[in-house]
């Protein structure tokens, strides 16, 4: 998987650098740079996670029961996310979604 844009030659791409978060050593080629700073995959990725506004999450009903769905949607939410609705999937019979919305976005259209 590569992330971002742009030309690097075969050289540079293969060269060395430091992961500003974990500090492991990855090619150039396979890292990140995200606000500045030159990540790893792993951690461009949770970078990003941080910034998503909304997050849906899926549960199954054939693996768990429809009301122990409910209290892990409830509980078990993203840190820092609110839970806005649980609701079946699109044409679906036994999977449901639960959606979080980031608390301050959510705070901010409801006071």
């Amino acid at each position: 998987m590569v992330i971002g844009v742009g030309r690097v030659c075969m050289n540079c791409g293969m060269a060395k650098v430091r992961c500003e978060v974990c500090g492991s050593d990855v090619k150039r080629l396979t890292s990140s740079k995200f606000q500045g700073r030159i990540l790893c995959l792993n951690d461009h990725m949770k970078e990003v996670e941080k910034y998503k506004q909304h997050i849906l999450k899926t549960f199954d009903e054939e693996l768990e029961p429809a009301s122990l769905i409910f209290d892990k949607a409830r509980k078990e939410g993203p840190e820092g996310y609110t839970l806005l609705a649980v609701r079946r999937a699109r044409n679906s019979t036994h999977v449901w979604e639960a959606e979080y919305e980031k608390t301050e976005i959510f705070l901010m259209r409801c006071s």
